[in-house]
């Protein structure tokens, strides 16, 4: 049986979010009959803020639990920070996030796998869209938390990488009571040209925008391009006024409804399990099960170093319900599919395409030079807040 840690965060934004990738792995280890084959320990980190507290935590669950692999699920400058225990102590560190923030350097540490749900991957691949059609003027709109990650950075740098020409930046205040659209109507009013937003927001504040952009939309004639957490399918179930929106795209890992065995069997099973619809979250601690299965037959196989571990998962493909997922070899990072989604009427989403090419993006994106000191960030990890 192998000791598996899971360090925990708590989100007041989305307050079971800790609780989702817990049961997302469970769901997903009892799925495959393999639950028995691991003894789970958990501990809370809070928002992800505080690095002593995180690193002695992680540091007693491998000397004193004796833990395998030790899963936490903050940004990427906590992983930074522990991989050299984790090389030291020969065993696996499982940094998991949602992906809205990317490394200085896409250098692999020999016993880490960075399991994300690609957040910079998709927008980038959004902010390409903005730019492919005739007009290429867009103003940007995002609040204050969403635009203190990278993603903000690769969704705006891609659209002018491919020719698209920012007009305006608008930046919301993160609390709801203060939150204006004010500046952006009255540019709109003078600039006819610019009928493209590029829009980033989460959780309240995404239907917080939802609901004040539609009279600008239909006034301006807005197409939106948006982040994944906008594409969310549970801002429907939000209190409020009915989200009743047009034209707007993105980009996004994962959507309930799509068209596979392996998506089929992670959504039943969770609602069965839990009496709860799988959201992205359930997604992520499914996929980190999945991992986990792979890791399992390693060691069954006779594998037991961690490096030499994680270079036989190195490439291959696991069956996640986004359709397929990969660790990929040369920089122990994870990625899938990425879903064009469109969304319209009360938050009805459309799958339009699966990224054609997606391995491609994938090493242009990790290959791009990233200068270090030109960007900083909330560090708190994404939706802990």
């Amino acid at each position: 049986m192998l000791c598996i840690g899971v360090l925990l965060p708590r989100s007041t934004l989305f307050p079971s979010l800790g609780l989702d990738i817990l049961n997302g792995i469970k769901a997903c280890l009892l799925h495959y009959k393999i639950n028995e084959e691991f003894k789970l320990r958990t501990d809370n980190i809070g928002f992800g803020t505080d690095e002593a507290e995180i690193y002695t935590k992680a540091e007693k669950l491998l000397l004193q639990d004796d833990a395998a692999v030790v899963i936490v699920i903050a940004e990427n400058r906590i992983g930074e920070m522990l991989e050299p225990l984790f090389t030291a102590t020969n065993k696996i560190l499982m940094l998991v996030n949602m992906g809205a923030n990317f490394p200085d350097s896409w250098n692999a540490a020999p016993t880490t796998i960075v399991h994300s749900l690609n957040f910079c991957l998709h927008t980038r691949l959004s902010g390409k869209l903005a730019a492919s059609g005739a007009d290429k003027h867009a103003a940007y709109v995002t609040s204050y938390y969403d635009g203190g990650y990278r993603q903000c950075y690769s969704f705006l740098n891609s659209h002018q990488q491919n020719g698209g020409i920012p007009c305006y930046t608008h930046v919301t205040h993160f609390k709801e009571e203060e939150f204006t659209l004010a500046p952006l109507d009255e540019f709109l009013k003078q600039k006819a040209e610019v009928r493209s937003l590029l829009c980033l927001f989460s959780g309240d504040l995404a239907a917080k925008f939802y609901r004040e952009i539609i009279p600008l939309q239909h006034q301006h004639n807005l197409s939106l391009y948006v982040s994944p957490m906008m594409l969310d399918e549970g801002l429907a179930d939000l209190p409020g006024d009915p989200i009743v929106i047009q034209n707007a795209r993105g980009y996004s890992p994962w959507v309930s409804f799509l068209e596979n065995e392996h998506n089929s069997a992670f959504t039943d099973f969770y609602q069965k399990s839990y009496n709860k619809k799988s959201n992205l979250f359930a997604l992520l601690g499914w996929d980190t099960g999945l991992l986990l299965q792979g890791l399992l037959q390693q060691y069954k196989s006779g594998t037991t170093d961690s490096a030499k571990l994680l270079l036989a998962l190195g490439d291959v493909y696991f069956n996640s319900p986004r359709g397929w997922l990969k660790l990929d070899k040369t920089t122990n990072h994870t990625y899938g599919p990425s879903w064009l989604l469109s969304c319209s009427n009360r938050m009805e989403l459309k799958v339009e395409e699966d990224y054609p090419g997606i391995d491609k993006e994938w090493n242009d994106f990790t290959n791009e030079k990233f200068s270090s000191g030109e960007s900083s960030s909330w560090r708190n990890t994404y939706l802990c807040i």
